[in-house]
């Protein structure tokens, strides 16, 4: 492990898959710590459940790890920085998640750790944008990224559903919809070989989804991504559930629904992507396949306290939907993005002659 200095604080590198228990442990403590200051109404996340997602090494993704310990030696803070191999179009995207514990704040460690960030990703291109996603109940993190000179790119909330309180007679109905001239196809964890073609097909509805000022391609998805998604679902135990809408005359795939679930965080389900492709819109597809994904969540899924999901402010259409079924707002969010360029002026690193110094 490499470590910079900084008064009263280290940062250092961190390869989760090279911990010791003892260590990995203390990285799952801290961030479980840090997710019940997010959502302090959520029982605490199992370690174990941290742990696995931790070691998860999932083909076809680059990612560095970065730690931040006080005076006393104690973990008090993590960076990370990935990005995909596999998706030329937003070949120049970098996902970031920084966060330093509340006692520990305005001390300098958020830019020391961003530094690391910045350092890790020095080598790969001055087109490098850098994103990350902060929410209202931490102020702190909108607060330092507008001190770095991130700008916003896109505002969002998060919606909850509370399955106590869910229309069941309602659900019923929209599921029982059935669009003439389509069936739903169910997948559970793997998508099968002749469903990745209608699978793909669906996916391309989520380049319609808002992204406000991102600097971001439209998504396209590929069989190789599916098996990495797939790797990373089952390494950390999260359990799949996919719906696709297919056009029964062409065999096109028109819509798809998404949910994951790990058992060992059993109070929620996450709404992942729902999308309909131009072509087959006007049918009620989308609210069709969520009412019957949420049909089989009540059935399937008795643990399980609420669904959460994440929508753009400006998406009429999905918090439409939402609104229907009984989605209501959690929490707002942004997802903020900073040049590589303005990243390095924020930590004091000047580029001379190809060289960050």
């Amino acid at each position: 492990m490499s470590a910079a200095k900084l008064r009263d604080y280290r940062t250092l590198g961190i390869e989760p898959l090279e911990l010791a228990p003892a260590q990995l442990r203390e990285a799952a403590v801290l961030y479980q710590s840090l997710q019940q200051e997010r959502t302090p109404e959520d029982p605490l996340t199992p370690v174990e459940a941290i742990e696995r997602r931790l070691r998860a090494d999932v083909p076809g993704q680059w990612r560095a790890f970065f730690g931040a310990r006080d005076a006393g030696g104690a973990l008090i803070g993590y960076a990370v920085v990935s990005r995909s191999l596999n998706e030329p179009e937003n070949a120049h995207l970098r996902w970031t998640e920084l966060v330093v514990s509340a006692q520990h704040r305005q001390k300098g460690v958020g830019r020391a750790l961003l530094r690391r960030l910045v350092d890790a990703v020095g080598d790969q291109g001055d087109d490098v944008v850098l994103m990350a996603q902060t929410m209202d109940r931490i102020p702190s993190g909108s607060e330092f990224a507008r001190r770095i000179g991130a700008e916003p790119g896109l505002d969002m909330k998060t919606n909850q559903l509370d399955l106590s309180r869910v229309d069941r007679a309602k659900v019923d109905e929209w599921a029982a919809v059935s669009p003439k001239g389509y069936r739903l196809e169910r997948v559970d964890d793997t998508v099968p070989a002749d469903l990745v073609a209608p699978y793909i097909e669906a996916s391309n509805g989520m380049n319609d989804a808002p992204r406000g000022d991102l600097k971001m391609a439209d998504w396209k998805l590929t069989e190789e991504q599916i098996r990495e998604r797939e790797s990373w679902f089952k390494q950390t135990g999260t359990e799949w559930w996919l719906l696709v809408a297919v056009h029964e005359a062409s065999g096109e795939g028109a819509g798809f629904t998404e949910v994951t679930y790990d058992p060992k965080i059993s109070h929620v389900i996450w709404q992942q992507g729902t999308a309909v492709i131009d072509a087959h819109r006007g049918h009620r597809l989308g609210m069709w396949m969520k009412a019957v994904m949420l049909k089989r969540i009540l059935a399937e899924r008795p643990k399980a306290l609420f669904i959460r999901t994440g929508n753009a402010n400006t998406n009429a259409q999905m918090l439409g939907i939402n609104t229907q079924l009984g989605f209501v707002q959690a929490w707002s969010a942004c997802l903020w993005q900073i040049s590589i360029a303005d990243a390095r002026k924020a930590v004091g690193l000047v580029r001379v002659a190809g060289v960050a110094s």
